[in-house]
């Protein structure tokens, strides 16, 4: 079925065409002498052909950010061998160009040692600046560098001069998130181990914040408690400066769930109304958070919140919102119309999306604000597992992908539909992914419609692959 924005192109083309011709073929006289002509239907959009980003030495990290209007960045590592014979491993990235091939990759930094490297980060503003970012043990010591290259796709080099952020002062430090503001600011977010009075190894959460113009902030630690878990679930952005920390501790059978708010402007920290309070309950261990920004640039968090009864899991989502005016706003639990282990949030031109897998399978519903409409169940219980990639395209049509998989896990590829302006489009497998061995899924805005990128499993090898639906 076409949209209705290929609709609409479909007739602005039809329409200058038959009055040239009538005009041309002295048009205007009766009935009978008029000619009906059509004009060729404009070919309908469909996924090109996968390419490889890295045909060879994919070593890990893949990740990919765009911003919004069709410029995109991937970055990943990539190992080798030099003129001597020794292996070696490079952080690297690639721009995406406005035709929707792939410059030549850039080394941002090179290890000859086998863990010297930690997977990058990836974030961008809707200007296309922002930062790439990654963990470097520092050779011969103890500690742990923070690495930080700045990106700006407007520019002729799109990848500016690596730094050192940070050295960090946790044991083993993992787990690094990222996000930008368009003023120039930053937050990053990583865990690790940090030892107390007692010569005791313990988890615990740091952050640190980039002010616009300034240097990285020291990094500050939270909930320092020897607890038997302890994770980031994830950073958010407004896109303005203000920016969330939400992560949590507990052991196997519960957690309890933390957020910190970095006012826009400052370094201060804060807490969130509302979260202390839910940070007092004991949360299941399966709980997560879903994070997405509205189109005027309000940062929306949801966290997914149990219900009691059996066959009926995780049916309800407690929702916070952050306004314009940086107020966050705590909104009753929410019903979801149906069972959903995780949920994703988007949004394209016309409103607002919230998807769900669970023990009813995979599931689509429209987000008015906080209320969730009728669902539309695009795959069936039993063939999906929990990855699924919610975007939209450049011109804002809202799309969902996932690694799809049958009965015992066999593989069927990527599985994707999008809103074609009146409807969800039926489920297909994205041409060239049947049966392939999918391991990692993103996609984001591409210079004429979607961007998806995948970590595929080869011969013996793993291959880092693109394709764009134009």
């Amino acid at each position: 079925m076409r949209s209705r924005i290929l609709l609409g192109l479909a007739r602005s083309s039809v329409v200058p065409l038959v009055a040239a011709l009538v005009v041309a073929c002295g048009g205007g006289g009766g009935a009978g002498n008029a000619k009906t002509v059509t004009s060729p239907s404009p070919s309908a959009p469909s996924w090109q052909a996968p390419v490889d980003l890295a045909a060879t030495g994919y070593a890990g990290g893949a990740t990919l950010a765009g911003d919004g209007k069709g410029g995109a960045v991937a970055a990943w590592i990539r190992s080798g061998t030099d003129g001597g014979g020794a292996p070696y491993w490079e952080q690297v990235a690639a721009r995406l160009r406005a035709d929707g091939t792939w410059e030549t990759a850039q080394a941002l930094e090179t290890s000859y040692a086998s863990d010297g490297l930690k997977d990058p980060v990836l974030a961008l503003d809707d200007r296309g600046k922002g930062l790439i970012a990654w963990l470097s043990p520092v050779p011969r010591a103890t500690t742990t560098a923070l690495r930080t290259v700045p990106v700006d796709l407007a520019a002729a080099t799109p990848f500016g001069a690596r730094s050192t952020a940070l050295a960090l002062e946790l044991k083993t430090p993992s787990d690094l998130r990222l996000a930008v503001g368009s003023d120039g600011s930053a937050l990053a977010a990583w865990m690790g181990l940090r030892t107390d009075s007692a010569v005791t190894d313990y988890p615990t959460v740091q952050a640190s914040r980039l002010g616009p113009g300034a240097a990285w902030g020291a990094p500050t630690s939270y909930h320092l408690n020897m607890f038997s878990h302890q994770g980031i679930d994830s950073v958010g952005s407004d896109g303005k400066g203000g920016f969330l920390l939400e992560f949590a501790t507990g052991d196997d059978a519960w957690r309890e769930n933390e957020a910190v708010a970095f006012a826009s402007g400052t370094g201060l920290t804060a807490a969130v109304p509302g979260w202390q309070p839910l940070s007092q309950q004991a949360l299941p261990a399966a709980h997560q958070t879903a994070w997405e920004l509205d189109l005027q640039g309000n940062l929306e968090a949801w966290l997914l919140y149990p219900t009691a009864g059996d066959g009926d899991p995780q049916r309800q989502a407690w929702p916070r919102t952050r306004s314009a005016a940086g107020a966050w706003t705590i909104g009753d639990k929410v019903g979801l119309p149906l069972p959903a282990q995780r949920i994703a949030l988007f949004r394209g031109v016309g409103g607002g999306w919230v998807a769900g897998l669970g023990s009813g399978g995979l599931w689509v519903a429209p987000l008015t604000g906080l209320t969730v409409g009728a669902p539309r169940t695009i795959l069936p219980a039993g063939t999906t597992t929990e990855v699924m990639v919610g975007a939209r395209d450049a011109t804002g049509r809202p799309a969902l992908l996932w690694i799809q998989r049958g009965a015992g896990g066999t593989s069927e590829g990527i599985g994707w539909s999008r809103w074609d302006g009146t409807g969800w489009t039926a489920p297909a497998i994205l041409p060239g992914t049947a049966g392939k061995g999918i391991q990692r899924l993103l996609a984001t805005a591409g210079p004429a419609g979607l961007l998806a990128a995948w970590v595929e499993v080869g011969d013996r090898t793993l291959l880092l692959r693109t394709a764009l639906w134009k």
